[in-house]
């Protein structure tokens, strides 16, 4: 792992927490969290919240939708495009795409400035759903699998990717997606 990001309501707690992975890992403390996702994170939640908006009005001002009407979902029923649809060149794709875009742009323009929710939990079941799909790809007949991991309500380990070899059905597809779940699941443990 590259980097990871802790947080928490009490220093001690997660001095604690530090204690107990420098006990197991070589880590690396780099101090106070400055940027995240490319948002200079301020010191409060407010100005988390402000540059998040500010991230949000960046991106809607350069594709021109400042004053856009809001949505209330970011993808509707019909915006499902399809991977063995049209080549991308053909110009009712493009539309498509354009259109499904302008939708994700005008749900940020109405969520900008709710900012993330946050909460405690002392819940510290772990808990993973996956997935996959058999033989997704076109060219290769591969299937891409994937699973998230929540430690009680908080998502913290996600994957998504295409599985190495050729699944011989879909049930071998989903196996495979549970095998790297409950790996994940004992590393977290």
């Amino acid at each position: 792992m590259d980097e990871m990001v802790l947080t928490g309501s009490s220093n001690a707690v997660l001095e604690r927490i530090v204690d107990r992975l420098r006990a197991e890992f070589a880590i690396k403390d780099l101090g106070e969290l400055h940027f995240f996702l490319g948002i200079d994170v301020k010191r409060t939640l407010t100005g988390f919240y402000l540059s998040q908006q500010q991230y949000a009005d960046d991106i809607l001002e350069r594709a021109a939708m400042m004053n856009c009407r809001t949505a209330s979902t970011p993808i509707d029923a019909k915006g499902k495009l399809s991977a063995d649809g049209p080549p991308l060149e053909d110009a009712k794709t493009y539309r498509s795409i354009t259109a499904l875009l302008k939708r994700i742009l005008r749900y940020v323009r109405g969520t900008s400035a709710m900012g993330p929710y946050i909460h405690g939990s002392r819940d510290l079941s772990i808990t993973a759903y996956s997935n996959a799909d058999w033989a997704g790809c076109p060219d290769t007949r591969r299937s891409t699998s994937g699973f998230c991991v929540f430690l009680g309500d908080a998502l913290v380990s996600w994957s998504s990717k295409r599985q190495p070899t050729v699944s011989h059905s879909s049930a071998e597809a989903e196996y495979r997606a549970v095998i790297n779940a409950a790996a994940e699941c004992i590393w977290l443990r």
